[in-house]
C-alpha cells in the first residue's frame, strides 16, 4: 500500500534539530494549549488554531507543489484484502494504535486533574477550592443551567471537549467508542472540579461539540504530520499537529512517534480535499441600515474535507466541511465558526453526472457579533445531491431537517429572569436548512445558505424564537489562485416572550474580500 500522496511537499535534509527537539517542544506546547483553553479561555485558543489551521493549509496546499492522489481506503479494508500471511508495515502499527480504553480513561480522568491543578494553585479560581463537601452538595443540587459568557460555553467547552476525544480516538478507538468517554470526561468535571452546581449545558456542549471539533481537529493534525520528514521540517509539522490536537501531540511524543521514520498511514489523507482563505472588509448593522453600521476586517478560513455528495464514506466525518473567522472589534475574537461532518449516508440514485444521497449529519454553529449571538449543537437529516455539468463545474444541493439539541440565542431580557451576567437563552430547535453551492472545479463560484429555526426556550426569559439566516456569496477567479468577492449576510430574530413584549430584530452584513485557493 502507497501512502495517499507519495510526492511529499518540501522535502528537507536530516538538518541540525536531532530527535529530541521535536519531543521537547511539542510537548511543552501541547500542554501549554490544553491548559489554556480547557480552562475556559477562548481568546488564547482562537489564536492559536485558526492560525494553526492556515498554517495548515499553506504547507500542504500551497500552489507550486507537484502532489500524485490516489484512493485512501481505510487501513482495516487494506488489512482485508491481503494475503492472511502477508507482512503489516511497522508505520501502520504504529501511527494505527491498537484500543486501549484503558489508557484512554486514564488521558480523559488526567486532563481534568491537570487542568483543576492550574486552576486551583496556579490560576487561584475561587470555583476550583473543592472537597468531599462540595462533591455530596453537587450530586445533592444536581444540574442547572450556568451564566457563563457566551464565547465560552458555544466554544471554549466544545474544545475542550475535543481534548477528551483525541485521548480516546489516539489510544485506538473508534467515533463511536470516543463519545462515551468524552462524556465520562465532562461529567468528571462538572461533578468534581468545580464548588458550583454542575451545568447541564455544559455537559452537552462538552460532549457533542467536544466530539466535532475533536474528530475535525484530529484529522487535521494528520494532514500536517509527514513520517518521512526530517529535520526542520519534521519539528514544525510535529509542533503544528500538537497545537491543532494537544493530546495527540503529547502521546506522539510519550510514544517516540515524533521521531519514527517510515511511509505515514493511508488513511490520513482523504480523496478529496480544498481549502481557501479569505481576507476582507465587511459592514455590520445593528438593526438599522448598512450606512450606519460597524465597519471591520475579517479573515476567514473554510476547508472542505473528503467528499459529502460523491465520495466513498465509511466512517463517521470521513467528510466534513468547516470554517472559523477572525474579526477585528468584536467581544470575542473568534465571530464565526461552522463544522458540518457527515455521520451515515445512504445512495438513493447514482449516475455518471448525478448522485443522490440521503444523509445525517453532525453540526456545530457559533455566531458572536456586536449585533447577537446565536449558536448550538444540532443533527442534521436530508437530501444531498449533486449535479456535474459536461465543462468540469458541478451544482452541489443539501436540503435538510435541523434538529438542534442545544441553541443559544441573544435575548433582551435573559439578565432579568435571574442569569445575572447572561445575555442569551436557551433551548432546543427544529428548523430546515437549504444549501447550494456552483462549483468550477474545487473553486466555489456561487454559494447559497438559507434557514429557519424554531427555539423554545428552557432556560432564560421565556418564550421561543424564531430564527432566519441566509447569506449569498460570490467569489470569482481573478488571477491563478487569487480570487475577488463579496457576500450579503442577512439575520432575523422573532423572540415571542412570555413576560415581555414580542421583538423583532433585523441585521445585515456586507462583506468584500480576496480569496486565496
Amino acid at each position: 500500500m502507497q501512502p495517499c500522496a507519495e510526492a511529499r511537499a518540501d522535502r528537507m535534509g536530516h538538518g541540525g534539530w536531532g530527535p529530541w527537539l521535536p519531543r521537547g517542544v511539542a510537548l511543552a506546547c501541547a500542554l501549554r494549549a490544553c491548559v489554556a483553553v480547557a480552562d475556559g479561555s477562548p481568546q488564547d485558543m482562537a489564536r492559536s488554531v485558526p492560525s494553526s489551521v492556515m498554517a495548515l493549509c499553506a504547507a500542504r496546499l500551497s500552489p507550486g507543489q507537484e502532489t500524485r492522489w490516489e484512493p485512501c481506503p481505510p487501513v482495516a479494508e487494506a488489512y482485508a484484502a491481503l494475503p492472511a500471511d502477508a507482512p503489516v508495515r511497522e508505520d501502520e502499527l504504529r501511527d494505527n494504535p491498537g484500543p486501549h480504553p484503558w489508557i484512554a480513561l486514564g488521558e480523559v480522568t488526567a486532563i481534568n486533574v491537570v487542568v483543576w491543578t492550574y486552576d486551583r494553585y496556579i490560576a487561584n479560581k475561587d470555583w476550583a477550592y473543592i472537597s468531599t463537601s462540595v462533591w455530596k452538595e453537587n450530586f445533592r443540587t444536581g444540574f442547572v443551567w450556568d451564566q457563563d459568557g457566551f464565547s465560552t460555553n458555544q466554544f471554549a467547552h466544545p474544545y475542550h471537549g475535543g481534548l477528551y476525544y483525541t485521548a480516546a480516538r489516539d489510544n485506538g478507538l473508534p467515533f463511536q467508542a470516543a463519545v462515551p468517554l468524552t462524556f465520562l470526561g465532562s461529567l468528571q468535571w462538572e461533578l468534581f472540579a468545580e464548588n458550583e452546581p454542575p451545568s447541564a449545558n455544559d455537559l452537552i456542549n462538552t460532549t457533542v461539540g467536544g466530539v466535532a471539533m475533536g474528530e475535525a481537529l484530529y484529522r487535521l493534525s494528520s494532514l500536517v504530520l509527514d513520517t518521512e520528514a526530517r529535520g526542520r521540517q519534521r519539528f514544525v509539522r510535529e509542533l503544528t499537529a500538537g497545537v491543532l490536537s494537544p493530546m495527540r501531540g503529547i502521546n506522539r511524543v510519550a510514544r517516540g512517534d515524533v521521531s519514527h521514520h517510515g511511509p505515514s498511514p493511508t488513511e490520513w489523507w482523504p480523496e478529496d480535499i480544498a481549502g481557501w482563505a479569505s481576507l476582507g472588509y465587511l459592514k455590520l448593522g445593528d438593526g438599522r441600515s448598512l450606512a450606519w453600521g460597524e465597519d471591520q476586517f475579517f479573515i476567514q478560513g473554510t476547508l472542505r474535507y473528503g467528499d459529502m455528495y460523491r465520495g466513498a464514506h465509511h466512517r463517521p466525518f470521513d467528510a466534513f466541511n468547516a470554517r472559523v473567522q477572525l474579526t477585528s472589534r468584536e467581544s470575542s475574537l473568534v465571530s464565526h465558526a461552522r463544522l458540518q461532518g457527515l455521520l451515515v449516508k445512504s445512495t438513493l440514485w447514482s449516475a455518471e453526472r448525478d448522485e443522490l444521497r440521503l444523509g445525517l449529519l453532525q453540526q456545530l454553529d457559533y455566531t458572536d457579533t456586536l449585533a447577537y449571538e446565536v449558536g448550538g449543537q444540532s443533527l442534521n437529516a436530508g437530501l444531498l445531491h449533486e449535479h456535474r455539468f459536461p465543462n468540469r463545474s458541478r451544482l452541489r444541493t443539501a436540503l435538510l431537517v435541523d434538529g438542534s439539541l442545544l441553541t443559544g440565542v441573544t435575548s433582551e431580557h435573559t439578565d432579568s429572569e435571574g442569569n445575572e451576567g447572561r445575555d442569551y437563552d436557551y433551548g432546543p430547535g427544529l428548523g430546515f436548512q437549504l444549501q447550494m453551492a456552483y462549483l468550477r472545479e474545487d473553486w466555489e463560484v456561487v454559494t447559497l445558505e438559507a434557514g429557519a429555526e424554531h427555539v423554545v426556550v428552557v432556560d432564560g426569559s421565556g418564550g421561543a424564537h424564531r430564527v432566519h439566516q441566509a447569506q449569498l456569496q460570490v467569489d470569482l477567479p481573478v488571477y491563478r489562485n487569487l480570487g475577488m468577492g463579496s457576500q450579503l449576510n442577512f439575520f432575523r430574530r422573532h423572540s415571542r416572550f412570555e413576560s415581555y413584549p414580542d421583538v423583532t430584530k433585523d441585521t445585515w452584513q456586507l462583506r468584500i474580500f480576496v480569496s486565496l485557493h
